[in-house]
């Protein structure tokens, strides 16, 4: 099938090793972790994130599509980019990949004028392989090459429950930056935080979350499981509601139905009410 001149069937057997590769890598990478700081202190990264990054980058030259990356890849004026781009995040949650060995991700996404239209996000801890084509659904699967994706299975439209019935995914950096983040919290059945943005998002899609709040978000953080989210039923917004430009960095809100209305309703009634937040993470 192609969709505005893509093969996407082509490409997402690309991604799907590009990732499968990087994954293999990331989990065996022959030596310990050298960790180094990027932008402050908990801003960590290591030669494993690289290296993962270059192996896609390797995997993807073929395609003839640029590739935006988080270590070491860019392309120019990404916000305003009009064509097709690979977006990535080699290790998504590298304080996780350091320090606990579990919940982290590989993300990659295709990106063609602000929207993911093809996703592959590897938990290669929980071997797992989730996989999305815009309009086609989202499959989840072993992480393994063999049978390429044909052990895959869809994943169902999760249940449209409401916030009370069900877990929010709010990071703690949204509590001291959205207004009103602690009110959802507090309306929703328990609150988590994994600490990989791509796997909190993608656990919506998989229905073990109903609402997923986060203030600020890159393209390479997101891209690929907000393709997920949607294609298993959710709803991806900005937390104003106004619509998710995946090229952007800015705030998300991924949701049921029911849950997503009952977000922005507490959301709204806190900006009404002045905010009570001081820190200054963009969440528009």
């Amino acid at each position: 099938m192609s969709t505005g001149g893509l093969d996407l069937d082509l490409l997402l057997g690309a991604a799907r090793e590009a990732v499968l590769a990087a994954a293999a890598f990331a989990l065996d990478p022959g030596a310990e972790p050298r960790v180094e700081t990027k932008q402050h202190a908990k801003d960590l990264v290591t030669q494993v994130d690289r290296g993962a990054e270059r192996i896609i980058a390797e995997r993807l030259a073929p395609t003839g599509i640029p590739l935006h990356g988080e270590e070491q890849h860019r392309v120019e004026g990404f916000e305003e980019h009009a064509g097709p781009a690979w977006v990535v995040d080699p290790i998504d949650g590298t304080t996780n990949y350091v320090a606990t060995h579990r919940d982290w991700a590989v993300s990659l996404a295709l990106v063609d004028g602000g929207a993911p239209v093809l996703a592959v996000l590897a938990d290669p801890v929980a071997g797992r392989l989730m996989t999305a084509i815009a309009g086609r659904g989202a499959w989840v699967g072993p992480l393994r090459s063999a049978g390429g994706g044909r052990d895959d299975e869809p994943i169902p439209i999760a249940p449209d429950l409401a916030l009370e019935r069900g877990a929010a995914i709010v990071p703690f950096s949204a509590l001291r930056g959205v207004p009103g983040a602690g009110g959802v919290v507090s309306a929703a059945l328990a609150a988590r935080a994994y600490g990989s943005a791509a796997l909190e998002i993608a656990e919506v899609a998989r229905g073990g979350a109903v609402a997923f709040l986060h203030g600020g978000l890159k393209p390479w953080d997101m891209a690929a499981a907000v393709l997920l989210a949607r294609e298993a039923g959710a709803l991806v917004t900005r937390v104003d509601g106004s619509a998710l430009d995946a090229r952007r960095v800015g705030s998300v809100l991924a949701a049921t139905p029911s849950a997503h209305a009952r977000v922005l309703e507490i959301l709204a009634r806190a900006r009404d009410a002045g905010g009570g937040a001081g820190d200054p993470t963009p969440w528009a």
